[in-house]
């Protein structure tokens, strides 16, 4: 094994690819190795942690670091074997032997230090390695480190790596604190927000770098048979997934299994025409968001009897914020100015928001739907309802193209629809009613809450012809009072066609009132 500006160990390792390659020597606090099965995404990830052991000197210690497993089964079963396997025949166990320099009880390896004494075998220098589980990252916040690994970082959390982020102040090496990741990507989840250069969001680390790299690239050491099997065996978005190493939305557990980002997320122009509306989600000390939405109708076929045309809503996604922590004062004078800025001063006919705005807080007395409200923002609080009810709603409409997301001012947006997920067991069966609660939480909240309000049934347009008047008491005369109940509440109660809908994108006839 060798690497640049380090001493040379006795095992040599050859880099399977230019990303491996660059990833190794990546000096770089912030670096991410993504790849697809079997692209050498663990051993890139060990082998950077063994340089970076071998730093000289320079402290009142050697340097520490730590490879973080996303449980204590997945570090026992899989790191700690392969971890095995790159230290065999490297020459740095502390006492040359596994046996004697492998601490089962604390999960920790003992190797030689760059410490230049005669035999850094027999010194008091070493250099140590933790092996640790991030199920619960709170439990290594003592630690203080020169370099972190974590591997299938999908398998973890964000909250992870800012953990071992911050454990990155061991003295003297304060010039090479380094922390990385490498996983195959699983939806645009957190490693994306934080190395992709495409990310826009807040969290992205400045200076930070990704890599990907596909299957593929590890074909001298899988074997073609190998990638063969995977070419047979994956295919569509899940293929770039799995086998590109590409971010693409979820594909295993969506819960906007209908929403294609390639397809969703287009030029959506902002249409004065049309209504314009927003859609809160408070965050409450997290993350705040609030999206932009215009309603706009596509027609049906009449229905069979001709006296209905219905239409269809389509929802418009022309605009977004995001932020974090930010106090209710200050986010009605951030959205004004993004309304006067985005849509030449225009206010939303309706605001939608999180029902938990209604909570009052305990400083104040007031709630966050109050504050809002006085300084200009009413927020109508959307009906409790299942989140089953919304998702279904948004997953048949994504069905028909009728969720349309503006890829320039909305693009977090359409990542957070690609990338909401249900949390699932082993065999990919959902577990629980919620979906699990990240960065695209809030995103997909916000829609949800606009959507039990806004979205309910398909809408009636009265035909030109009166219908026939029916004698009290028949069923045509019930049926007709249904029908006069939907023309007063703008609701279309009768019978659901069973034609397909024709349309196309463009032009479409606002709704009628």
């Amino acid at each position: 094994m060798e690497a640049r500006g380090v001493v040379a160990l006795q095992k040599t390792v050859v880099p399977n690819s230019e990303a491996q390659r660059d990833f190794l020597v990546d000096p770089e606090p912030a670096t991410a190795y993504i790849g697809g099965v079997g692209s050498g995404k663990t051993f890139a990830g060990i082998v950077k942690g063994l340089v970076k052991s071998q730093l000289p000197l320079a402290g009142p210690s050697p340097p520490r670091g730590a490879i973080g497993a996303s449980s204590f089964g997945v570090l026992k079963k899989v790191m700690v074997p392969q971890f095995f396997e790159v230290m065999d025949g490297a020459g740095l166990w502390k006492t040359r032997k596994r046996v004697t320099s492998w601490v089962k009880s604390e999960m920790m390896a003992r190797l030689i230090a760059n410490c230049g004494c005669p035999d850094p075998h027999s010194c008091d220098h070493e250099a140590n390695i933790y092996l640790v589980s991030l199920d619960d990252p709170d439990e290594i916040r003592g630690m203080e480190l020169t370099w972190f690994y974590i591997d299938e970082g999908r398998n973890t959390t964000g909250y992870a790596w800012e953990v071992l982020w911050g454990r990155l102040r061991q003295k003297g090496y304060e010039g090479h604190h380094a922390g990385w990741v490498c996983s195959t990507s699983n939806g645009y989840d957190w490693m994306w927000e934080r190395f992709s250069a495409e990310s826009s969001s807040e969290k992205r680390i400045d200076g930070a770098h990704l890599y990907v790299a596909s299957s593929m690239a590890n074909v001298k050491n899988t074997g073609q048979d190998y990638i063969d099997r995977l070419r047979a065996q994956y295919h569509g978005r899940f293929f770039e997934q799995e086998v590109l190493g590409r971010f693409v939305g979820m594909t295993e557990g969506a819960v906007f299994f209908e929403f294609d980002p390639k397809d969703g997320a287009i030029d959506v122009p902002y249409r004065p025409d049309l209504p314009l509306y927003s859609e809160w989600d408070f965050g409450m000390g997290d993350q705040n968001v609030v999206l932009f939405m215009q309603l706009e109708y596509i027609p049906w076929k009449p229905d069979p009897a001709g006296r209905k045309v219905l239409l269809k809503p389509v929802k418009r996604y022309v605009g977004a914020m995001e932020q974090n922590n930010t106090s209710a004062e200050a986010w009605a004078r951030l959205f004004m100015e993004y309304c006067d800025k985005r849509f030449d001063g225009r206010r939303p006919a309706g605001n939608i928001g999180d029902p938990a705005g209604r909570q009052r807080h305990q400083s104040s007395g007031k709630s966050t739907i109050e504050v809002l409200g006085a300084f200009g923002v009413d927020i109508t609080p959307a009906p409790q309802r299942p989140v089953d009810y919304a998702v279904n709603l948004h997953n048949n409409m994504m069905a028909d193209h009728r969720i349309l997301v503006d890829q320039t001012n909305c693009l977090r947006l359409a990542q957070a629809l690609s990338s909401h997920r249900w949390p699932v067991d082993k065999n990919g069966q959902r577990k629980a009613n919620l979906p699990v609660h990240d960065w695209s939480s809030h995103y997909c909240d916000a829609s949800r809450y606009g959507t039990t309000v806004l979205i309910e049934q398909e809408i009636g347009e009265e035909a030109p012809e009166a219908p026939k008047e029916y004698q009290p008491g028949t069923m045509g005369h019930i049926r007709q009072q249904i029908e006069a109940i939907a023309s007063d509440t703008d609701v279309w109660l009768g019978p659901q066609p069973t034609s397909e809908v024709i349309w196309t994108p463009g032009p479409i006839v606002p709704r009628s009132r």
